[in-house]
């Protein structure tokens, strides 16, 4: 029987052991490298849908801004369409020497009325829609409570006069201040006597 020689035998050990450290390191690597591609295709997944989830949030925020911008004309639009406030035409004050109230008394004198009548004149020489608050005041003789009632009262005097001499009392309305809103100084006849007063504000 022909024997190796050394050196072949050990030629022989040397390739089987390699052929062996190729299969274990195949072996070895493989099911690691199944890993990683199995990472990397789930990584490309996730990019993928942060991609979509990011295109999404532009198209909703550019519809947000859309819906913004259009509310924002709708707004300003609906805000020009909004009837114009009225404008002051003319402001009167009727105190003591026009109206000349009664002591804690609401009615109107002649003297009174016919100022009333002279206002209701121009106004229809104007032949303009108006409006016409009418607000009531007194001194501060009596109770506050007492001073509301008798403002209003004298307020809606005026009102029912300004109504029979022609004017709509849907364009008109009564407004009290008793005595919380004085011109002039309570402690004298004078300052009293002024601050009884009605103040018509007429608006266009």
């Amino acid at each position: 029987m022909t024997r190796l020689s050394p050196l072949i035998a050990a030629s022989a050990a040397l390739l089987l052991s390699a052929c062996a450290t190729k299969e274990f390191v195949k072996e070895t690597v493989a099911p690691v490298q199944t890993s990683v591609d199995g990472l990397n295709t789930r990584v490309q997944s996730h990019d993928e849908g942060i991609k979509a989830l990011d295109g999404k949030l532009q198209s909703s925020e550019a519809r947000m801004m859309a819906a913004l911008q259009q509310e924002a004309a709708a707004r300003t639009q609906a805000f020009n369409n909004l009837p114009k406030p009225p404008g002051l035409l003319m402001s009167t004050v009727l105190n003591d020497d026009k109206i000349k109230f009664g002591s804690g008394r609401a009615q109107l004198t002649e003297q009174a009325g016919q100022e009333l009548n002279q206002l209701v004149a121009k106004l229809k020489a104007d032949n303009q829609p108006v409006f016409i608050e009418i607000q009531g005041h007194t001194d501060n003789t009596g109770s506050d409570a007492g001073n509301q009632q008798l403002g209003l009262q004298r307020a809606e005097a005026v009102r029912l006069h300004l109504s029979r001499a022609g004017l709509p009392l849907a364009r008109m309305s009564t407004i009290s201040y008793g005595e919380s809103a004085p011109l002039a100084d309570n402690n004298t006849r004078d300052g009293r006597s002024t601050n009884r007063r009605v103040h018509l504000i007429v608006m266009r």
